[in-house]
């Protein structure tokens, strides 16, 4: 096996999304930092710190082999738990938005982006031990599926729908790749589809964003606000966009423009050509990711780069589904670019891993 350089266009996709990222958060926050905090550069410059960390992150992990993660799984696994159970003890779990989804450790992390790896990373290689017996439902599936599904559980709790899906369709796909039989799979998703559409409609503010989803303009002033707002910064966006800076509806009509809608201020700001550049780099990152994985010398690197490569993807497609109508509301940032530093972290961590898939092939 030859241990070469990293894939380039991957890490130079990784570059742009992350300084675009950086870019959009200051374009986007200015005015809502000046206003809350007295400073304009309050997002930006936490959002930099966070970038410069990611960056040591992405080439500790780009260095450090990946099969590796293999022989620590069961580690890799119990740290995840750990995290997800820590996050409901007091005066560590930390409450946001009626939410509990972040520990307090000096500073504020969300263990949940943390476990969408780790289950990852578990799945792959659990998948490729139980190659021999994937024919079999209960020796080659349950196991997973129990401990996937505990997991799942976990974040459900917090409450985290978004991620608990995200983490579901990842695992499930690194499931498929790696030779489970149609009959189990579909199974599977028979038995799952109504168990999330009932998990969906039990809470009533799942109920009250499905419901408000298919006409905003129901509640124009509630539960449709957020939507209606990104509409109307996307729509003015026109071809070019009014240009770098000069969104309106970020001044205090979109809450919180820097997170999870802020692809509306992209829209808005640099219109169709600039959004449209933004999703041609994911569309990059997907295509060299799915070929640095199918190029893995062993099937834990093809199943684990699969798995890696999908997270990102469907993030990205479900916060875009979300800020243009296509979705309903959920909390999910947009890969890179929305600011936050758990979730930049783990997008780099994550990255690291597959460069350091892309440094190993046959000979």
């Amino acid at each position: 096996m030859l241990r070469r350089k990293p894939d380039f266009w991957m890490m130079f996709t990784i570059f742009l999304l992350t300084g675009f990222g950086l870019v959009m958060v200051f374009s986007a926050s200015y005015y809502d930092g000046l206003i809350k905090y007295g400073d304009s550069y309050y997002y930006f410059k936490r959002q930099l710190l966070w970038a410069l960390g990611g960056l040591v992150f992405l080439f500790v992990f780009s260095n450090i082999p990946y099969t590796l993660y293999r022989k620590h799984v069961g580690v890799i696994l119990l740290i995840s738990l750990v995290g997800l159970v820590l996050v409901f003890i007091p005066g560590i779990g930390q409450t946001l938005n009626n939410a509990t989804r972040w520990i307090s450790v000096g500073i504020n992390f969300q263990p949940s982006e943390l476990a969408k790896i780790g289950a990852i990373i578990y799945t792959a290689a659990i998948m490729e031990k139980k190659q021999d017996v994937l024919h079999s439902f209960k020796r080659g599936l349950l196991p997973p599926l129990i401990v996937i599904s505990l997991m799942c559980a976990l974040i459900l709790l917090e409450p985290h729908f978004s991620s608990t899906v995200i983490l579901l369709i990842s695992c499930m796909t690194v499931i498929f790749c790696a030779g489970a039989r149609i009959k189990h799979l579909f199974l599977l998703v028979s038995a799952g589809i109504p168990l999330l559409i009932w998990i969906m409609i039990f809470e009533p503010y799942r109920l009250e964003r499905l419901l408000i989803f298919t006409d905003p303009w129901k509640d124009q002033t509630g539960s449709g606000f957020q939507t209606i707002q990104s509409l109307f910064a996307i729509g003015p966006g026109g071809l070019t966009g009014k240009g770098l800076g000069n969104s309106i509806q970020k001044l205090a009509y979109l809450p919180m423009p820097q997170t999870d809608f802020i692809f509306a201020i992209i829209a808005e700001e640099l219109g169709f050509y600039g959004g449209a550049f933004l999703i041609v780099l994911f569309i990059i990152f997907t295509i060299r990711g799915l070929r640095i994985a199918l190029r893995a010398p062993d099937q834990f690197g093809v199943l684990l780069g699969i798995g890696i490569v999908m997270m990102f993807s469907i993030q990205a497609l479900f916060n875009l589904g979300v800020v243009t109508a296509v979705l309903p509301v959920t909390g999910v940032p947009l890969p890179f670019i929305s600011y936050g530093g758990s979730s930049l972290v783990i997008c780099m961590m994550a990255s690291g891993i597959l460069l350091n898939i892309s440094r190993h092939h046959p000979q």
